[in-house]
Order: C-alpha cells, then structure tokens, then sequence
C-alpha cells in the first residue's frame, strides 16, 4: 500500500529574528510553502518533529497564522502530527503546551508513545521533548517501544550525541534508538541530515525550513532546506528532498584597508542576485584589517541599506586583544576622567567626540538626549 508523508520540523512561528517584522513573516510565509507542498503532493499525514512555535507562550498573531495555515490542511483532509519540541514546551508546571489549543481546534494531532496513531498501515509513535537531567527516562522510554514492522514511524525532538557532541546539548546517542522502525523522524537541530542503517531503516533531520540563525548558511547553501516527502510504497521507505524558498543570508568579509571597495563589490554581487523588495537579504559582516571607530565604520556601510533589509557586524576581528593595552587611572581616579581618557587613547575619538559621549552616557534615559547627540556624532539623522 503506498502512503507518502511530508516531514517538516522547527518551524518557529513567531520568531522575528534581529527583531525584524520582515523575518517574522518570512517565517509564517515559509510554512504556508510547507501546507501547500502537502495539499499539492496530496499527501497522506503531515509530520512535525517539534518547535512548532518559537516559544512555549506565542503571540496572538503567531496563534491566529497557524491556524489559518493549518485549516487549510484540515480543509484537504489531511492530519497535521506532531510532538512539542523544547521551544514548545513551558518551563513552568501548571502551564499548557500551545499545540493544546490547535488540538481543541481539531487542527493537530499530538503524538505519544503508549498507543500509535495510524495512518492507512503505517504506525507513527512520538515523544515529546524530554531534557538533558531526564536522560535515563528518555533511553527507558525508547527501549519500550515495539513497533509492528518497519512500516512505522518515531518522531523525536532531542540532541544526539553522534552530531551535537557538546557537553549539556544532547540527551541521547544513535544507540539508544530501538529496533524496528523504517523511519525516525528528528527534530532539533536545524541542518539537514540523513543516515541509512545497515537494516534500510532510515533516520533523518528534516531541519529548520528558514535560515532562523548565522550558523545555519553554511548547511544551507550545501544542502537547502525545506522538508522531506517519505515514500512507503514499500517495507521500508524512500526519501525526497523538498526545498523552500527563503530569503537570502549571507556571511561576508570586509577589510578597514580596502573598505569602500569591498562594500562596493559586495553591493555589485548582491545586484546581480537580486530578486526584488521582498528578497532583499541578511548580512552578517566581518570585519579584518585594522582597528577602527565603530561610528565611522558604520556610515561607510550606509550605502549597504539600499540593497540589503539588514545587516549587522558578526565578528570584528580588528579588536586588540586586552592583554596588549596598558593603562595608568588619572590620579583622582574620577570616572569622567577615565572614560575620556579611554575614549581618546583607546577608541581614538577626539576630545570633543569624547565628552559628547561622555554626556549621552549620563543622559542615557533621555532618548531625545540621546538621539541628537548621536547625530551630531554621526551625521545620521535617527
């Protein structure tokens, strides 16, 4: 009997990433693709290996997309599965998770793992996010699941030792999954990732289907994101890749010798790519060569704002290390004296640019204080 299923993950609706409408509903935007890939594909489930939501209390308008989006599913008569992941799920006792509210809207089905929901022949088990100080409960929990054949599927939300090694980031090792199953559906990390067993089972990351953070481009540009559509036409199942279209991000390198040139050429490559207002893209820039005042720095990227929706420094690495700078305090040890003199010795503004500073740092509550000294800084109008 053939039954395909879109697998998507961390989703993260109602993130606003740098704190940008434009990136909030790019996030909802990419998870409408998702429900429309389905609907398209006619599939026969949805599957959801957690983080629906950015965090465990979303918005209104975060709540009242998802349930637009998901209606359109419900419309199809297709069945929307999931297991909260982390961000989905409150760190205080007594609080609901919001998948409860889209399950009394008939919108979702959450998963568990004492009794399997069934699609066609397929048996599809899930356990919610479990952390790192309930390890033991989460290999327990693992060890008694006994699925029905490989025509089956586990939904999980955790860290796995195998591929985030750190200390305190997983909760278990690819070991510890049990026998059985033709597909374990990850959730958690946010690149893609697949592996074959010895056995055709198959255990996969479906990934974040945006770019929600810098570390992410790298896997981005090798792999895509989006989703991926199993196929179980047969015992054991086969995958398809299906990628998203999402707005660009990009890590550059500009250097303070060559700093109008780099930035010239940076715009000139973003030109060629450019796909119109709502595409504009992210950069994260780092900055090499040698040290300069952050407030000229930034008004030589000004012209960066006509063809990218944002951009902010990612790593400067013309910063001196603190072990190489000497200093002797004034003698009366007065803190104005200080931080002029830091300001001028270190920072290399000049007297003047200093205690302009110095006096937006004492006015630091009053924004109309602050923004005209600013201008008068930079030049800027604010």
């Amino acid at each position: 009997m053939m039954v395909q299923i879109l697998h998507i993950s961390d989703t993260h609706l109602g993130k606003r990433q740098h704190s940008l409408a434009e990136r909030e509903k790019d996030i909802y935007d990419v998870f409408s693709q998702l429900i429309d890939i389905a609907i398209k594909e006619r599939v026969d489930a949805v599957i959801h290996s957690g983080d629906l939501f950015d965090v465990s209390n979303p918005t209104t308008n975060a709540l009242v997309i998802a349930v637009k989006i998901l209606k359109k599913l419900k419309d199809a008569n297709i069945p929307f599965l999931s297991i909260p992941g982390d961000h989905d799920t409150p760190k205080r006792k007594g609080y609901i998770i919001p998948h409860n509210i889209l399950t009394e809207l008939d919108l979702i089905k959450i998963l568990n793992y004492d009794k399997p929901y069934i699609i066609k022949d397929i048996e599809i088990y899930g356990i919610p996010h479990i952390p790192t100080v309930s390890k033991n409960v989460l290999v327990s929990t693992l060890s008694s699941l006994k699925p029905k054949s490989s025509r089956s599927i586990l939904l999980l939300h955790q860290g796995v030792k195998q591929i985030l090694p750190y200390d305190g980031s997983w909760q278990m090792e690819l070991g510890s999954l049990p026998k059985g199953f033709g597909y374990y559906a990850l959730g958690h990390l946010h690149t893609r990732w697949r592996l074959i067993q010895d056995d055709g089972s198959i255990i996969a990351i479906a990934g974040s289907p945006d770019i929600m953070r810098e570390e992410e481009i790298e896997g981005y540009e090798k792999f895509g994101k989006g989703a991926y559509l199993i196929d179980f036409s047969k015992d054991l199942p086969t995958l398809t890749t299906i990628n998203t279209t999402v707005r660009p991000q990009k890590v550059v390198t500009i250097n303070t010798k060559n700093l109008k040139n780099d930035i010239s050429k940076i715009k000139s490559d973003l030109l060629k790519n450019n796909k119109g207002e709502n595409n504009k893209p992210i950069l994260h820039i780092i900055v090499e060569g040698e040290r300069m005042r952050k407030d000229l720095l930034y008004r030589e990227l000004l012209p960066l704002n006509d063809i990218a929706l944002y951009y902010r420094i990612y790593k400067d690495e013309t910063i001196q290390s603190v072990d190489n700078l000497t200093y002797t305090s004034p003698q009366d040890r007065g803190l104005d004296k200080i931080i002029i003199e830091y300001l001028t010795k270190y920072e290399k503004f000049n007297e003047d640019e200093a205690n302009l500073i110095l006096q937006m740092i004492k006015n630091v509550d009053s924004e109309d204080i602050v923004n005209e000294i600013l201008k008068r800084l930079t030049g800027v109008n604010l």
